[in-house]
C-alpha cells in the first residue's frame, strides 16, 4: 500500500440503529486520521440514525480508519454508501504517478504477528478502470485494487454497494480470512495534484445481504 495505516487501537463502539444480525462501527468522528501528504478537510454530520463523513483533498492525502477486530465469518458482508464530486482527469490511475481516487474504502486482514504482515482490500470508485476489475496496487503486492463505481455519469450522486469481504480475500489472496483488523477511508490527490471530495455513511458489516 503506498500510504501505510499504523498507528494506535481506537475501539470505541456506538450501537446505532442496526438489524440484530449486523455489526456496528463507532461513528466516524470516533475514527481516527492519519495524513501523509498534507492534510484533508474531514467534516462530520448526522441525520437520525446515519453519521456521515465528508472528505476533500486538494493535493493532499489522508486517511480516517478505525483498528477493530470483525468477526467475518459471522459478518462477512460489508455495507457502504458513497458520493464523490468528481473523478479525476487521469489516463491511467495503475501507476504510481497517478494512483489517485476521489473515494476509497480499505480492509485489512492481518497474516501475521507483524503490522506489515497484511493483506488488504481496496474498493475503489474509479476514474476511468471498469467496474469489477482489478489490478495490483503499483506499491505492493499486499494490496489488490477493486473498481466499485466508475467515472462520471453517477458522480454526485450516492451510490450503496454491498461485498463479501470474506469471498473476497480468498478469491484475490487465496486465503479465507476469519478476521480483519482494520478499516480505512481514504480520497486522494497528493500524487497528480488535483483536488475532489468523497461523502460516505451507513458503513457496517452484516451476516447477509439485505
Amino acid at each position: 500500500m503506498k500510504k501505510r495505516l499504523s498507528t494506535p487501537l481506537s475501539s470505541l463502539l456506538c450501537f446505532i440503529a442496526l438489524p440484530a444480525f449486523a455489526a456496528p462501527l463507532a461513528p466516524f468522528n470516533q475514527w481516527a486520521q492519519q495524513d501523509f501528504v498534507g492534510k484533508n478537510t474531514i467534516s462530520f454530520s448526522r441525520e437520525g440514525a446515519d453519521h456521515q463523513v465528508d472528505i476533500f483533498s486538494n493535493k493532499t492525502a489522508s486517511a480516517l480508519y478505525l483498528e477493530k477486530e470483525i468477526n467475518i465469518v459471522n459478518t462477512p458482508i460489508l455495507h457502504w454508501s458513497w458520493k464523490i464530486s468528481n473523478v479525476l482527469n487521469i489516463s491511467d490511475e495503475t501507476t504510481k504517478k497517478t494512483d489517485d481516487f476521489p473515494a476509497r474504502i480499505y480492509v485489512l486482514a492481518a497474516t501475521g504477528p507483524f503490522p506489515w504482515q497484511t493483506q488488504t482490500l481496496a474498493y475503489t470508485w474509479s476514474n476511468h478502470q471498469r467496474t469489477k476489475t482489478h489490478w495490483p496496487n503499483p506499491y505492493t503486492d499486499k494490496v489488490v485494487m477493486i473498481a466499485i463505481d466508475s467515472g462520471a455519469q453517477k458522480q454526485g450522486t450516492w451510490q450503496q454497494h454491498s461485498r463479501n469481504i470474506q469471498q473476497d480475500f480468498e478469491k484475490y489472496f487465496g486465503k479465507k480470512h476469519k478476521t480483519i483488523k482494520a478499516i480505512a477511508l481514504m480520497s486522494d490527490t497528493d500524487n497528480t495534484g488535483l483536488q475532489t471530495s468523497a461523502s460516505y455513511r451507513q458503513i457496517y458489516f452484516s451476516s447477509s445481504r439485505p
